[in-house]
């Protein structure tokens, strides 16, 4: 999840520690530190007070260890001010989940495509991890097969029907839940909406809506449609992209 003003650091370690990430305009410059005293092998660490659109390097660790980071792989660059025009550019994938030579091949496709480029948004249309979208699965199929991109983008997923084997979208439990951070009060932008099975975001002048077509009510007057009407009535973005998997 990032905003103009932070962003959501996670990453898994094979033995408990507390956390740290360490922030800066430039490696070897990583001046401000934030920790989390709570020891854990699935870090989850919040960077706040931040400026919008801004480029910031960084290092993952403990607060003896740098893991990774510090160096011009490792960097994120917050979201634009809501309204803000731009060239931005987000990479959209569809049924993306195999760890495969075709997977490699889109993938190598698109990094030659960019040249250099950096990429705003990852936009995950669901599917994202085959067969079952276990933890092993998304393991193989998104995090080692995009582990450059995702060094430095945000991911923003929806849930598909291979999510449902192994998640639960009414009780927002399961791998699929437990390995994004995404937003349920409107932190992102748009009207809370109560769950991280649907929700949107405002990335500049473009308000995303994700929603879920495969386990939450769809009918007239169900909970997630009567979310969507008023997050469509409070949308003051010149463009709106929705994106959903069935």
């Amino acid at each position: 999840m990032n905003t103009p003003d932070g962003i959501v650091l996670r990453w898994r370690t094979d033995v408990a520690t507390d956390s740290r990430v360490a922030i800066g305009a430039a490696p070897g410059a990583l001046t401000t530190q934030i920790d989390d005293a709570t020891s854990t092998t699935e870090h989850v660490v919040a960077v706040t007070a931040l400026t919008a659109y801004t480029k910031y390097f960084y290092s993952i660790g403990d607060t003896g260890t740098v893991l990774a980071g510090d160096d011009a792989d490792h960097f994120f660059r917050t979201s634009p001010t809501p309204g803000t025009a731009g060239a931005y550019r987000f990479w959209v994938t569809g049924d993306g989940g195999f760890a495969d030579a075709n997977g490699m091949a889109v993938r190598d496709a698109y990094a030659t495509f960019q040249g250099g480029a950096e990429t705003n948004l990852f936009l995950l249309l669901g599917d994202n991890a085959y067969i079952l979208a276990t933890d092993a699965d998304y393991q193989a199929a998104l995090f080692d097969m995009h582990a450059a991109l995702l060094r430095t983008t945000p991911a923003w997923p929806t849930f598909g029907n291979h999510e449902s084997f192994s998640s639960n979208a009414l009780t927002q439990s399961g791998p699929y839940f437990d390995m994004f951070t995404l937003p349920t009060a409107g932190e992102a932008g748009g009207v809370s909406s109560g769950t991280e099975a649907y929700f949107s975001f405002d990335y500049g002048n473009v308000h995303f809506v994700v929603l879920d077509s495969q386990e939450s009510d769809r009918n007239p007057g169900s909970a997630m449609l009567t979310w969507l009407a008023q997050d469509l009535a409070s949308n003051a973005q010149d463009w709106v992209i929705a994106y959903w998997h069935h």
